[in-house]
């Protein structure tokens, strides 16, 4: 029997349907359990019917959930993003294979402002909560999950590669030790970007500290090296995101003439393809010749070798590309993939520095509450880089480095970088106690 979708059924009038919600008890061996169900009613006739989609509710992670839970969590925002697609869009679907991520995106925020428009019977809506809006991105993204894997359907615009999940860390403000500090939560990463009214945004961490960037690089080293090298290319020589995922063998050019490396010169003139199916992998913001700081080129001399010996292990050297950089798919790493993988070891960087701070490493502990209010992205080891040198180095020289097109941003940096004040007033605390020395006199200031 050919399937056919519940609003097909209804197309010809359809102006007279909504869909909704009711709720149904059902006693069996003496237990009462209640469940509630999609409908789509007729107003004029008042005659309702099941909607298909009620089987989003007895889908195994949502079998156990209590009638609350699957009415108010999951099937409100359902029932209203089916009204919305079917009924109350300026350009409605007449499938709900049609769907996108930009029509979802389209819901969500006018759901967050209170602009969806009002079917007959709707009660006036207004801005959402940030905890009401979260609750609807977290339902509606598993809704398009559940129709994705339903053999029913064939979504027409999304992909299997579009869900992704996250594992999040929750803090016992009670905690004894870090084993029952913390709990880690995985969660299917919404496919959606939704303005929250009211959200603060999360701070980022302009410029994490060496114990955070040597120990991320071991926990990738552990749990997903092929980014381990990558994350020290943005650390050590100040590369983007973007710029690691262009990495190819044909780029590096590392000198080491008595076997220890006295320069690693990164080629980013131009951007190269890197995969047999044109997908960008990334992008170049200024063209350049990227130097590794030389304080780091022993450290990043063996990560490189290391990750070398790890793609002939894997039998990814021979590469027609040379890229660098791969996913599970063996294709060259595209960049937001690597950020989606380099969020991960951030969850797991916080666990390894919660574990060091109950071991009593007193930067670790300073480090592990940073991260649980603060945000660390792919971006923050370019800063990390920045002030590194920063604190050594005069403002031409850090221009170079950074690849900055002028000196105006390396001057910005150099003066928001307390290491360099500190830096300062030692060499000129050094200059005063030799001028003292030589001419006998004291320096005054001034």
């Amino acid at each position: 029997m050919q399937y056919i979708e519940d609003i097909k059924l209804v197309d010809s009038n359809r102006m007279e349907w909504r869909y909704g919600q009711r709720e149904a008890t059902i006693i069996k061996n003496g237990l009462v359990k209640n469940y509630n169900f999609i409908t789509l009613s007729n107003s004029n006739t008042n005659e309702f019917q099941i909607s298909e989609y009620t089987d989003f509710f007895f889908h195994k992670k949502r079998l156990n959930n209590s009638i609350h839970t699957n009415k108010n969590n999951y099937g409100t925002t359902i029932v209203l993003f089916l009204n919305y697609i079917f009924f109350d869009r300026e350009v409605t679907l007449n499938s709900i294979e049609d769907i996108t991520v930009k029509i979802g995106e389209e819901f969500l925020n006018k759901f967050s402002y209170g602009d969806l428009r009002k079917g007959p019977t709707s009660r006036s809506m207004e801005v959402k909560t940030d905890e009401v809006i979260e609750k609807a991105e977290y339902a509606l993204t598993s809704f398009y999950n559940w129709l994705f894997y339903q053999p029913n359907y064939k979504l027409n615009h999304i992909k299997k590669s579009d869900f992704n999940y996250e594992t999040k860390i929750y803090k016992n403000k009670n905690r004894i030790d870090m084993r029952e500090g913390f709990r880690q939560v995985k969660y299917l990463k919404s496919l959606f970007t939704v303005e929250y009214p009211h959200k603060e945004i999360k701070k980022k961490i302009e410029s994490p500290d060496e114990l955070m960037v040597y120990t991320l690089i071991e926990v990738a080293k552990q749990y997903d090296p092929m980014l381990a090298f990558g994350i020290a290319l943005q650390s050590f020589a100040g590369l983007r995101c973007g710029e690691v995922c262009q990495m190819s063998r044909s780029r590096i050019v590392n000198r080491r003439p008595l076997g220890e490396s006295i320069s690693f010169c990164i080629d980013l003139t131009r951007e190269h393809m890197l995969r047999n199916d044109g997908a960008r992998t990334g992008e170049i913001k200024v063209s350049r010749v990227q130097l590794v700081y030389e304080a780091f080129l022993p450290y990043i001399n063996r990560l490189y070798t290391e990750h070398m010996k790890l793609l002939r292990q894997k039998g990814l050297d021979g590469d027609e590309y040379g890229a660098l950089f791969f996913g599970k798919n063996r294709k060259a790493l595209k960049a937001d993939r690597y950020a989606d993988r380099y969020n991960k070891l951030i969850t797991r960087l916080i666990e390894r520095l919660g574990y060091m701070a109950d071991n009593g490493n007193i930067q670790a502990s300073v480090d592990f509450e940073m991260l649980l209010e603060s945000k660390m992205n792919t971006h923050a080891l370019r800063y990390f880089f920045t002030d590194y040198v920063a604190r050594r180095e005069d403002a031409h020289t850090l221009a170079m480095y950074r690849g900055d097109s002028s000196l105006t941003t390396a001057l910005t940096y150099l003066s928001k970088s307390r290491g360099r004040v500190e830096y300062i007033k030692e060499i000129q605390n050094s200059f005063i106690e030799s001028y003292e020395q030589i001419t006998k006199t004291s320096f005054i200031r001034g």
